[in-house]
């Protein structure tokens, strides 16, 4: 189960899908119909309903039980959560209907005979809490569902906490970007036009805006104009050239210039401050107002318009349109269209020498932060290679404590025990040699790996796995081949980690074969300097548009609707990265119905004298 739930946890696009599937795996695994997951808003005072699914998949809906509030519940409303947090272990009620933790319209809407409450935590605090419920079943919940409960909601939790990392990351990522292309869009022009025009243009691409403007203060008259739009008609903009925004008669600028911060109305034509006749006209749903500011001082202010829809308006987004505000009055008072307004006793050579040194640090400081956000991108790989060494320990001890009753040291086993011990033994060596693929590949992308060349015969090495092999293929009803030429093909290479990439290969060959094919391997060398090895099967072949996909890590070739993936996906990715280490290259051509063809090339030589023959053929040629 662990092992479906890590590739759960790195696979899932996002947060909301990737707890409705461990919500349905969770509530399968436990033996419970139902799994719902709560996770505590930053108020305190209530918490958000993430998601509820029965163990088949349906997605249960939580809301008529608190309709005032959907999606959320209050903490005053369900002490089951309340307790769960404060006691900060699982909570077990046999008889739900008796227990004043539970509200009785939750009973009765979901006929719940039985349940556990598990706090998720984190870092020492409870984040939310993971409840599974019976609805059929009247028995309780065994010690070892339990257990096996709290052990999960430790790996939601971090899940959960690694998904909100990644989305913070992405986020800032964007914004990153988006500040970015603003800053170096207004900095590569001095002409106040254009400058505004960019504004107005990267303004609305950023924040998904129907319309934008950009809108410069009158200090003297009190008033703002507008001096460059995006998709903004001719028939709005015109009027406001004639006859510019009063500040005072427009309350929503004036609070925006008051507190210094973007403001914003999601529901236009029910709010006073949008009252003007001339915003009532235009009849716009939702609208922001960003106030650029630069050197203390109010330059003007950023228009952001959304006709048609409502805009719900997160503070993500008025945290960005803040920056790009910020931005663009720097950039204005870069191109010195204040020069008169701000009377300084400098030449406009030295401001905009000045200005273009701002924008320059700020450019770097920018990229230095995208930089440091692509390292945090990487959090996700750290975490599933930390969750491998951490799953390696107590599947050690399972093994063991497997081995040891079976090999009887602890009693006689009948029949029947001994049958469920070998599927627990065999399952645990799966789960083991997936860890193993996992902390391979982090290996190899980490460049941990060492390899250690030597001399050695390349038929010698097929012809030993060729002997493991066969009784596995001839189990299936499969020929196995070699085929090698006169050349006896002595490689300079790895053989423990060359003899591991040929039984993946082979292993894949003879697993994808039907009974009755063949599986051939031919040995030949070129005219490169390299020994190149092929492994031909008569297997179901590869469609051609996943073809180019099948070493990616994960992947997984799927031949129909109703096709079961088999293995980790991660072997071909791992043989990949071990020829490539010794200097070799791999790769497949397949047809469906006609079987596949997996080669890849190793050295037949020290590689250091490979690349001196090359730079001195390079060199000769160049006379």
């Amino acid at each position: 189960m662990f092992r479906e739930l890590s590739r759960t946890i790195s696979s899932a696009p996002s947060l909301k899908e990737l707890l409705k599937v461990l919500a349905q795996r969770t509530a399968a695994h436990c033996g419970t119909e139902v799994c719902s997951i709560f996770l505590w808003d930053p108020s305190g005072d209530q918490v958000v309903t993430m998601t509820s699914q029965t163990a088949s998949g349906e997605e249960i809906d939580l809301h008529p039980a608190q309709p005032k509030a959907p999606g959320r519940l209050m903490v005053d409303d369900m002490p089951l959560l309340a307790a769960t947090a404060e006691r900060r272990s699982p909570i077990v009620l046999d008889n739900p209907v008796a227990s004043p933790l539970v509200p009785p319209r939750w009973v009765e809407v979901y006929h719940v005979k039985s349940l556990i409450s598990v706090p998720l935590m984190w870092q020492n605090s409870v984040i939310g809490a993971l409840v599974l419920h019976r609805i059929g079943a009247t028995k309780g919940f065994t010690d070892s569902q339990i257990h096996l409960a709290s052990n999960i909601a430790s790996q939601v939790a971090m899940a959960i906490e690694n998904a909100r990392l990644v989305q913070a990351t992405q986020a800032r990522l964007r914004e990153s970007e988006t500040l970015l292309a603003v800053s170096q869009s207004v900095s590569s022009t001095l002409d106040l036009k254009e400058t505004l025009q960019r504004v107005a243009r990267e303004a609305a691409l950023a924040a998904g805006a129907d319309s934008s403007g950009a809108y410069l203060l009158d200090p003297r008259e009190g008033v703002i104009r507008p001096f460059a739009s995006q998709n903004l008609p001719d028939w709005v903009s015109e009027p406001f050239q004639r006859n510019p925004f009063s500040v005072k008669a427009f309350p929503l600028v004036q609070e925006a210039f008051d507190k210094r911060v973007p403001v914003y109305s999601s529901d236009v034509p029910a709010d006073p401050r949008c009252a003007h006749p001339a915003i009532r006209r235009l009849a716009f749903k939702s609208c922001l107002i960003a106030p650029m500011i630069a050197k203390e001082k109010f330059i003007g202010v950023l228009f952001l318009v959304w006709w048609e829809k409502s805009h719900t308006f997160t503070s993500d987004q008025v945290r960005l349109m803040e920056g790009v505000a910020r931005q663009a009055a720097m950039a204005i008072d870069n191109a010195s269209a204040y020069h008169e307004i701000e009377k300084l006793n400098i030449s406009l050579e030295d401001k905009i020498a000045k200005r273009t040194r701002e924008l320059s640090e700020i450019n770097t400081a920018l990229e230095e932060s995208h930089r440091r956000l692509q390292e945090l991108d990487r959090v996700k790989s750290d975490f599933l290679l930390n969750i491998s060494h951490e799953l390696r320990t107590p599947l050690t001890a399972i093994k063991g404590s497997v081995d040891n009753m079976l090999d009887e040291i602890t009693g006689p086993l009948s029949e029947l025990q001994r049958r469920y011990l070998m599927r627990v033994k065999v399952n645990a060596d799966r789960l083991v040699r997936l860890i193993n693929d996992l902390l391979d590949l982090a290996r190899i992308e980490e460049g941990r790996v060492q390899v250690t060349p030597t001399f050695f015969s390349l038929a010698g090495l097929a012809s030993e796995l060729l002997e493991t092999l066969r009784p596995v293929a001839a189990e299936k009803g499969l020929e196995l081949s070699l085929a090698e030429g006169q050349d006896p093909l002595i490689v300079h290479a790895d053989r423990d980690k060359a003899g591991q990439v040929l039984m993946n290969l082979l292993g894949n060959a003879i697993k994808f074969t039907p009974s009755g094919g063949s599986v051939n391997v031919e040995l030949a060398g070129d005219e490169d300097a390299f020994a190149r090895v092929q492994i031909c099967d008569t297997g179901d072949g590869i469609p051609p548009e996943q073809l180019p996909r099948i070493f990616d890590k994960f992947y997984q070739v799927q031949l129909g609707i109703q096709a079961k993936a088999v293995g980790t996906g991660l072997g071909l990715s791992i043989a990949k990265g071990l020829v490539e280490l010794q200097g070799g290259r791999i790769w497949a051509e397949s047809q469906l119905g006609q079987g596949s063809t997996f080669c890849f090339t190793l050295p037949r030589r020290p590689l250091a004298e490979l690349r001196g023959a090359a730079v001195s053929g390079d060199a000769r040629s160049d006379r």
